[in-house]
């Protein structure tokens, strides 16, 4: 039976059990390849240990190193393989344990980890490539034709008779340069899983040892002594892990893939049957690749979770973890993290695009993000939630931007532990990302996708209202996670942002932490829609369906019309000032300050409060919160619980700064405002005739104009506008000429002025008999009415003439 006839294209990984050491020849120097016994180069000449094999680690070492804690001394590289991570850590002056079940693995960690000194010399080199009569034939008689041109498969039972002329450090450099070069050669792959022509190595017997040769050497050049007592085991993990004592355990584990799932012994059956010479193994001679029975239990997907709880467990009482992983794998993300948590750790996940090259022609199964979880001794994290996700396609043809509903505040901490906001860095944000369900602008959001595609929103950028400008970039997302609870599931993420780069990002944070920016906008692509009605799915937006593209958002025919997002990859988030389409996301946490979700919020309302409520006195809440946080604060760290006072001060008199000026300037404006309408009111008033005695005057009605209550102001300006009219009317009527006995001369007419105030300021009873018409009673009537209301009134002003 092929294991990767058909899994091959679908490869994502294999554990590192290869030692490709490439190096320039240069690098080593003509003295050090002629030396007959070779000498510890110094550290500038020593060749960087590179492997060229599948999920090997080599590119990832320095960011490895990056995230390894400080002050670590004792490091055990759980699941060595080629020992590349090992070999890095050894090469920072730590002590290194490095351990893996596979006797290659083992030999290559004796030789380059534990081994501080010894080297093959030239002629030892050349012994191993020395014909021997005493060879056995084992490869010859059991893999002739498969793996292997034409007198490689003797050459090979020679050299592994030799080895054993050997024994401590050097034979375990012979044993491991020789299965270097069995894996390697031109053509063929890395393991030994294929007897077709595409899995057979093309070197010649000549080439082989060479080849040989060549990997000796580059193996002599990278022992060196790093004044550490460094060991390898070759132990089955759950047995090592209770005993071992370290300060960081590195895990590279064996994991399944939604591509493929690997019995690491089986795929290098050869070379590790080459290590024993198959002693005590049994080959099963009716496959086609000769692999030998193991006991050896394949990771997958039912099995991993109980994997890794089980040599997790073992390794609790180390402190520092850091477990390399991959997208795709089981167990997902989440249930990492609550694996982790339930061992008393805190977690940070860092990711990384990383390349995987026997999968290059084979689709996206070659491009990964790889995975390293940084866990820490902490609170014992929460392990409430069993996630189903489902892993999607990318997402290609759809673009969608979401505005999504944010707020900033004190309150509790966030609802993971996983999800871990440090102070280290740029300051960090955390907020729900999106929510299941369907949003203002009719995009709906299932369970399924939100927990399969949540971790494509990890490394998009943050900026300001989704502009496409470099420069306003101003902070990234660093962590994702999907929760569920009663109202349904969500993506919480966690956001960076760079204020020791750039202004826009530090005004940014600021902002945020005053609670001024209070909402941002979600932006992601997807794959396929589907419409919630006809359930016709689409790939582009141009194919819509009549339901989509005239009603989405809406009801038709008393049906919601939405469009259910498939293949959803977060790309993006900008910082907005408008409310946003998922009402119900906010910020979680902003530094220091942090606010615990309204559970009371009904579904579909604002979490924004409308400007036609009540304000809230931000003072009196700050004071209200930072009362409800102090015993809760005076649990930890006393100096802790005192900088927190003091900050919840400060921005107590913030608040209640700005609250002041706010109220100041809309005193202002609205002061403003008045006096504007009253002074256009008496322009208006004046070029129809209306004239004051001094300005004195003109300013006091102005004045009292502009300090009317707007109802009053409406009555005055009504009163006003009524005013001329009468007065035109009058005046038509005094012109009119009258019948008289005195030659045409103008009759004389009751006199209509305003009676004269005495100087003491004393109105005299006024006595009217003339005839008063209907329009002038209305009008007396209209002004006592208004006077009356406006305080003004006086019994003289209240007499209407019969």
């Amino acid at each position: 039976m092929e294991l990767f006839a058909t899994d091959l294209e679908r490869l994502a990984f294999l554990l590192e059990a290869d030692a490709a050491l490439t190096l320039d020849p240069d690098a080593l120097g003509t003295e050090a390849a002629e030396q007959s016994a070779p000498e510890e180069l110094p550290p500038e000449k020593r060749p960087k240990y590179i492997t060229n094999y599948i999920g090997s680690k080599q590119k990832l070492v320095d960011w490895i190193w990056k995230h390894t804690p400080e002050g670590v001394g004792t490091v055990l590289d759980a699941f060595s393989g080629s020992a590349v991570v090992a070999y890095m850590y050894k090469t920072k002056g730590l002590q290194v344990i490095a351990n893996d079940r596979l006797r290659y693995c083992h030999h290559a960690a004796k030789a380059i980890i534990e081994n501080n000194s010894v080297r093959l010399s030239e002629d030892e080199i050349e012994a191993l490539l020395a014909d021997n009569a005493k060879a056995g034939s084992f490869v010859q008689d059991n893999f002739k034709g498969i793996f292997f041109a034409k007198g490689v498969h003797a050459l090979i039972d020679t050299i592994r008779a030799n080895c054993d002329k050997l024994s401590g450090f050097k034979k375990d450099i012979a044993l491991f340069g020789l299965g270097k070069t069995c894996m390697s050669g031109k053509g063929g792959f890395g393991h030994f899983s294929s007897s077709t022509d595409y899995g057979r190595r093309q070197d010649t017997p000549d080439e082989f040892k060479d080849r040989l040769r060549k990997n000796l050497q580059r193996i002599n050049a990278l022992v060196f002594d790093n004044d550490k007592e460094n060991k390898a085991h070759r132990q089955d993990i759950n047995d090592l892990l209770p005993k071992a004592k370290a300060d960081l355990a590195y895990f590279d584990p064996p994991y399944a893939t939604e591509f493929s799932t690997t019995n690491y012994e089986r795929a290098y059956h050869f070379v590790e049957g080459l290590m024993t010479y198959w002693e005590g193994l049994e080959i099963k001679a009716d496959t086609k690749v000769k692999y030998y029975e193991t006991d050896h239990k394949t990771v997958t997907k039912a099995n991993a979770s109980e994997f890794f709880q089980t040599f997790l467990g073992n390794a609790k009482h180390i402190p520092h973890w850091l477990i390399s992983y991959r997208d795709h794998a089981y167990p997902n993300e989440q249930e990492m993290k609550r694996i982790i948590g339930s061992f008393g750790k805190q977690s940070r996940m860092k990711s990384k695009d990383h390349h995987y090259a026997i999968t290059s022609k084979h689709g996206e199964a070659s491009n990964a993000k790889e995975r390293l979880f940084v866990c820490a001794p902490g609170a014992k994290a929460s392990a409430e939630r069993e996630e189903k996700p489902v892993p999607m396609a990318a997402a290609a043809n759809f673009h969608t931007s979401i505005p999504v509903d944010i707020r900033l505040g004190d309150g509790e901490r966030l609802a993971t532990e996983a999800m871990d906001v440090g102070s280290a860095g740029d300051p960090q944000f955390s907020f729900v990302l999106c929510r299941t369900g369907t949003n203002k602008n009719g995009d709906h959001f299932t369970a399924e996708e939100l927990s399969g595609r949540h971790m494509t929103a990890v490394n998009k950028k943050v900026d300001l209202q989704h502009s496409q400008e470099f420069n306003d970039i101003v902070g990234g997302i660093v962590a994702a996670d999907y929760l569920e609870d009663d109202n349904g599931g969500r993506v919480e993420c966690v956001g960076e942002l760079y204020v020791h780069d750039t202004p826009a990002a530090r005004l940014a944070y600021k902002l945020m932490k005053r609670g001024i920016i209070s909402q941002v906008s979600m932006e992601c692509d997807y794959q396929e829609g589907e419409c919630s009605v006809c359930h016709k799915r689409f790939q582009n937006k141009a194919d819509y369906c009549t339901h989509l593209r005239k009603f989405k958002g809406r009801d038709v025919g008393g049906q919601p019309v939405f469009e259910i997002l498939h293949g959803v990859t977060f790309t993006g988030l900008g910082l907005l000032d408008r409310k946003g389409a998922d009402e119900n996301a906010r910020i979680l946490q902003v530094a220091s300050l942090q606010s615990q979700p309204d559970q009371s919020q009904p579904e579909g309302d604002s979490t924004m409060e409308d400007k036609t409520k009540p304000t809230e006195d931000p003072a009196a809440k700050t004071e209200s919160d930072a009362a409800k946080k102090k015993p809760a604060q005076q649990e930890g760290d006393p100096a802790r619980v005192t900088d927190l006072e003091k900050e919840n001060r400060q921005l107590k008199a913030q608040v209640a700064e700005l609250q002041k000026r706010v109220q100041e300037l809309e005193a202002e404006q609205k002061a403003a405002a008045c006096r504007s309408r009253a002074k256009k009111l008496l322009t208006r008033l004046e070029k129809q005739g209306l004239s004051f005695a001094s300005d004195e005057d003109r300013e006091a009605e102005l004045k009292r104009l502009a300090e009317l209550s707007d109802e009053a102001f409406a009555a005055t300006e009504a009163a006003y506008e009524r005013l001329p009219k009468s007065a035109k009317a009058d005046k038509d009527k005094e012109e009119k000429p009258a019948d008289s006995d005195q030659g045409g001369k103008p009759a004389a007419k009751a006199s209509t002025e305003t009676p004269l105030r005495s100087d003491a300021g004393v109105r005299p009873h006024d006595v009217d008999d003339r005839k008063v018409s209907l329009e002038d009673r209305l009008r007396d009537g209209f002004m006592a009415a208004y006077r009356n209301r406006v305080g003004e009134d006086t019994p003289e002003h209240s007499e209407i003439n019969a």
